[in-house]
């Protein structure tokens, strides 16, 4: 286990997190700087098809929803695995270096122990890298090596979808929309995990280890669409349309809009169980003991999809619940919606974009007049708590 506690390692998450998995840190040797990702090691605490093993699988992955927040790991195992600052925490950590370029250089993969010195939020480092005082020079670093990480990725045809969108929040029995930026902090958070993301899947390829490997086609001309559209608020959206939706194999394949040959998610082991999947491979692997096999690592992936799929349906009662309250609650209110297209015109089910609260969603829309896509409307809540869906009319 290699010790990098004398690194300076910064956490960077959201307000008051409930799992906190990964943390970065910079080191520079003799001119050459390295990047350095840790993340939580929770699959050294117990076995593949152990009791809590099961219970993770079984939830697939935490649940967030808006009135709670159901973990995938018990408290105790959270507690051990969460990176905290000032705490000592073992990690699976991967120190990489970049080409001037952008390109990946060299890279390994290890069991490390760190202290993180930095618990910040994005708004505190959004200023950090606004403002770039001297004494914090490794995080403005860090965000310069990691833009050309994103360049490089952006020249193999990588797509950011970087959406304003909204969260609902309950506070006091309160129901309101929050409006969450896309800030530097977050695409350095995000770029740091696609990062990981990457090098995890080459060194499991290298190695031959199955794994879980996340794969995604652009069926369209994205370029095209988002020029087309580049004045609008929902281009993005629109081009959700055309893209093929990503798909999780034992085969690896190229994930088009990352711009990588070959792509994995590693860095939430205490949040999504595929994560912990992966990360347990590896861990078994360094330690010279026996992988998982094809024939299970694919049983897993066939349950989570089931279980993902279940999960989803959850979330999408829980969200159509409350949004039901907010809109009762507000009858006569006008809204202003932009028109994306239609899910099923028979059954009057659109996907439309809420301008006022930056929320995509699918609705029941009863319209007198001709749809366009990205053109906005006008509409009222038409109040029917037995659909499915929300109902609008114009």
């Amino acid at each position: 286990m290699k010790d990098l506690t004398n690194l300076k390692t910064f956490i960077i998450d959201s307000k008051n997190p409930t799992e906190i998995d990964d943390a970065i840190s910079l080191e520079i040797d003799n001119n050459i700087k390295r990047i350095w990702i840790h993340v939580s090691y929770p699959s050294k605490l117990f076995e593949f098809n152990s009791e809590i093993d099961l219970t993770a699988k079984k939830r697939s992955s935490s649940l967030y929803l808006i009135d709670k927040c159901i973990s995938m790991l018990p408290k105790n195992i959270i507690d051990q695995s969460n990176l905290k600052k000032n705490k000592f925490s073992e990690t699976l950590s991967a120190c990489i270096e970049l080409k001037e370029d952008g390109s990946i250089k060299k890279y390994k993969i290890l069991e490390a122990l760190i202290k993180p010195n930095y618990e910040l939020t994005y708004e505190d480092t959004n200023e950090i890298l606004e403002l770039e005082p001297k004494e914090e020079y490794e995080l403005i670093l860090l965000n310069k090596l990691l833009k050309k990480s994103y360049s490089y990725r952006e020249k193999k045809g990588a797509i950011t979808f970087n959406d304003t969108y909204s969260k609902i929040i309950l506070n006091n029995n309160s129901i309101s929309f929050e409006t969450i930026e896309i800030t530097q902090a977050h695409k350095l958070v995000s770029e740091a995990m696609i990062l990981m993301g990457n090098i995890t899947s080459d060194y499991l390829r290298k190695n031959n280890i199955p794994a879980p490997f996340r794969s995604q086609k652009i069926n369209c001309d994205a370029k095209d669409i988002l020029k087309r559209y580049s004045n609008s608020p929902v281009k993005y959206i629109i081009l959700k349309q055309f893209i093929g939706k990503s798909f999780i194999s034992l085969k690896y394949d190229k994930h088009e809009t990352l711009g990588l040959d070959s792509y994995v998610q590693t860095t939430s082991p205490l949040r999504r169980y595929l994560d912990l999947l992966v990360q347990r491979q590896l861990y078994l692997n360094i330690n010279n003991k026996m992988i998982l096999s094809e024939e299970i690592i694919n049983k897993e992936i066939e349950l989570n999809n089931i279980k993902q799929k279940e999960n989803n349906h959850i979330k999408k009662e829980n969200k159509l619940t409350y949004l039901k309250l907010y809109f009762n609650n507000k009858k006569n209110i006008i809204y202003k919606i932009i028109f994306i297209r239609w899910i099923n015109h028979k059954k009057n089910i659109a996907l439309v974009f809420f301008t006022a609260y930056n929320l995509e969603l699918l609705i029941k829309l009863y319209i007198s007049i001709d749809t366009f896509p990205n053109k906005i409307y006008k509409i009222k809540y038409n109040c029917n708590q037995n659909s499915n869906l929300l109902e609008f009319i114009n």
